[in-house]
């Protein structure tokens, strides 16, 4: 992903982070991917019930899908050493035909995450459906002032005081996902914890958009090379 691009998300999100400090957070997590060192993942992800992958319920076992999934498991993996939180990684459910199917997403992975693994339009009032169907990112400080507004429900207070959502975007704009991030604490979430989850969901963008043909997205199928992982 270019500099330019990393930048127009930052703006475009409202996130006034150290645009060098993103870079070098996205150079290392693209590294982390094509690596894929996951020691503590089974070599058999479709066997395996005990590390929250929920995208083997909906994708096929295959040799691609397991390393696609081990180095998605190996981004956020790395990101919560650096800074613990509780997790759950969305995608947008595959399109049959181009804006005729109402926005579903479906979890990837989570560590402990109590929202429904697949959101669709009966959850179209919480913040993860919402920040999809927008594209616009949260980061909340205070979960209970945010409950007392009514723009969260107590379920969603109960992930944690302070939580980021943040919209994965392919080059185009298009929301492939969502990557939420909760903490028990208050104002949890410094400057550098928040250039390593924005870096961590560039890095998974990439990840999504290069993986998974443009029809899965509802879109026709080009050869767009735009944004390497990592580069």
């Amino acid at each position: 992903m270019s500099q330019a691009l990393i930048q127009d998300y930052l703006n475009t999100q409202g996130l006034k982070l150290p645009l060098e400090a993103v870079q070098i957070a996205y150079a290392t997590l693209g590294a982390v991917f094509n690596l894929a060192e996951v020691k503590d993942l089974p070599s058999n992800l479709w066997q395996d019930t005990a590390h929250n992958v929920d995208a083997i319920s909906f994708l096929p076992e295959s040799d691609d899908n397991q390393a696609f999934l081990r180095a998605v498991y190996a981004v956020l993996d790395t990101t919560l050493h650096r800074f613990p939180a509780k997790v759950a990684l969305y995608m947008a459910a595959e399109q049959a035909e181009a804006e005729t199917q109402p926005l579903c997403l479906q979890r990837i992975w989570h560590n402990q995450f109590t929202l429904p693994a697949v959101l669709n339009q009966e959850h179209a009032h919480l913040l993860a459906h919402r920040a999809a169907q927008t594209g616009w990112a949260y980061v909340i400080e205070d979960a209970q002032h945010w409950l007392r507004i009514n723009e969260l429900c107590e379920d969603e207070c109960r992930l944690g005081f302070s939580q980021m959502l943040l919209p994965l975007c392919a080059p185009t704009g298009a929301v492939l996902g969502v990557l939420y991030v909760s903490s028990p604490e208050a104002h949890a979430f410094a400057e550098e914890a928040q250039v390593w989850w924005v870096a961590a969901c560039l890095t998974l963008a990439d990840a999504l958009f290069h993986h998974f043909p443009a029809t899965w997205w509802g879109q026709q199928d080009e050869n767009d090379d735009d944004i390497p992982t990592g580069n």
